[in-house]
């Protein structure tokens, strides 16, 4: 479905852009940040950098923050992580139903063609709706 190459860019707008709905209730919230260490820093700032080159983020004054940090991998390297917790508990939740496996099983029939979707960085190829950003 997305080729690597085609992942390295911002897919053009659609009626279908995904929405995010945030609860009435919803308050900012800026999270205290955790100390790192300088190597991390340059990490992050060049993750950023990288970020904003190819344009999937772009600069904010919102004082809404997320938690970053590392967390280290079997191979003794470190992940960056980005903690979207507090944001993801106030929004509203998408409700719809999927198929279950053995529907999809049972109903195959003598179909013959299939779709297999391989994914590069996907989630960067899913489009926010403008007002949502």
């Amino acid at each position: 479905m997305f080729r690597k190459v085609k992942s390295k860019r911002i897919p053009m707008r659609k009626i279908w852009d995904y929405t995010i709905n945030l609860k009435k209730m919803f308050k900012l919230q800026k999270k205290r940040i955790y100390p790192l260490f300088k190597d991390e820093r340059k990490e992050i700032q060049d993750f950023v950098n990288d970020q904003l080159r190819k344009r999937y983020i772009r600069p904010s004054k919102s004082p809404q923050t997320s938690l970053v940090f590392f967390v280290g991998k079997k191979n003794k390297s470190k992940r960056i992580v980005i903690d979207y917790y507090s944001l993801n508990n106030q929004t509203v939740k998408n409700n719809y139903l999927l198929l279950l496996i053995t529907d999809l099983i049972n109903n195959i029939g003598n179909k013959r063609i299939f779709t297999k979707m391989n994914l590069w960085w996907g989630f960067n190829n899913v489009r926010i709706k403008e007002e949502d950003k």
